[in-house]
């Protein structure tokens, strides 16, 4: 229930999005598997460790979303070649406001932040709207990942960190 000022608290606003992400996936899209952890909402498609997330960020003032890469190291930076393999194709889908980033050493993210001053029905819609298309447009990666990552890894195409770095930033500038 919004407070007076219509603002939401953030768990009533994770719930919200969640029903709202759903709802807007396409009937015949397959549908994630997902969880509420307080006010963090993950969604996956059979792997936890590759996951849509949602969180408000409260003393920040922002909702980070994203698609979240939570495995070893080389396996979440061969996540992070296919991706950059894709970057030019994935930016013109998903716009410019999304980033790939070394999250932390090992951990990475596709992410796009809201910033906001209150949580909101129209907030929760927007970016439900925003990760329902995100989701739809990162599944077939997602899918194509599950099977040729368990098999290649970076450090067996002899890939490096900086290059896939380099790869994506220049598809960004296109």
């Amino acid at each position: 229930m919004p407070k007076q000022d219509g603002s939401l608290k953030a768990r009533e606003f994770v719930f919200l999005c969640e029903d709202q992400i759903l709802k807007r996936l396409p009937a015949d899209f397959p549908q994630p598997e997902h969880r509420i952890r307080w006010t963090m909402l993950q969604m996956h498609f059979g792997n936890e460790q590759v996951h849509f997330e949602l969180q408000p960020q409260m003393g920040r003032g922002v909702v980070e979303t994203g698609l979240h890469f939570e495995g070893s190291l080389e396996v979440n930076d061969a996540w992070v070649e296919l991706l950059a393999a894709h970057a030019a194709d994935l930016l013109g889908e998903l716009g410019p406001a999304w980033e790939l980033e070394e999250w932390t050493a090992k951990w990475r993210r596709l992410h796009r932040p809201f910033s906001f001053q209150n949580l909101t029905v129209g907030l929760a819609e927007e970016i439900s709207r925003e990760v329902a298309h995100a989701m739809t447009v990162l599944h077939p990666l997602i899918e194509e990942g599950m099977t040729v990552i368990a098999v290649t890894t970076p450090q067996q195409n002899g890939s490096s960190k900086n290059s896939r770095r380099r790869r994506w930033n220049r598809h960004r500038r296109s």
